[in-house]
């Protein structure tokens, strides 16, 4: 008990971060059950398959909780970009991009912007369909917490969102991360 403990102290501790939650294994039962309607509905209305891989990571886990973070009061962008187009290959041709790497990026000759934060990379072949993937992700701030081993995270798509912040009463723009972790048995 002693390790979920430590690691919820950690999160609450980080800049930006309003709440940590643990999830119940109920929560977490609904929590796959909507990723897996937001797979079958696919990215794009539909018209391209889908898969939160940072959400199954994360929820494979011994521990897995909750962090609401919001960007306008210090949580940090994430370490990765946390959405991609990948081919069937898993080649990657298209990403979101942080805003500090904007201008870096309409510098680029290889790159065309759809929308303002994501790129597609013109000089990429393709195999096959794509698809939208958002990745599973470190969780750096709990490199300091020795009873976490292989922390994953992930965004909960809007379904997930939608449910984790009304089981939670969250009301807000802001981040819902999962973020699962084992526990080290030493």
């Amino acid at each position: 008990m002693a390790c979920i403990d430590d690691a919820i102290r950690q999160l609450k501790s980080v800049k930006g971060v309003l709440s940590v939650h643990e999830l119940t294994e109920a929560q977490l039962i609904q929590v796959r059950r909507l990723e897996e309607i937001a797979q079958k509905n696919g990215a794009a209305n539909g018209l391209m398959e889908f898969k939160n891989q940072g959400v199954w990571d994360s929820v494979s886990k011994d521990h897995v909780v909750l962090v609401v973070a919001d960007t306008e009061q210090g949580f940090r962008d994430p370490p990765e970009s946390w959405t991609l187009m990948v081919d069937k290959k898993g080649n990657v041709i298209g990403e979101w991009i942080r805003e500090s790497e904007i201008e870096e990026y309409k510098q680029k000759e290889n790159v065309q912007f759809i929308g303002n934060d994501f790129v597609m990379y013109t000089d990429r072949a393709r195999c096959g369909e794509c698809m939208f993937m958002m990745p599973s992700m470190p969780f750096p701030e709990l490199d300091d917490v020795p009873c976490a081993r292989n922390v994953r995270s992930g965004c909960v798509s809007p379904p997930g969102d939608m449910y984790l912040k009304k089981e939670f009463g969250i009301e807000g723009n802001f981040w819902t991360l999962l973020v699962g972790f084992n526990e080290s048995r030493d």
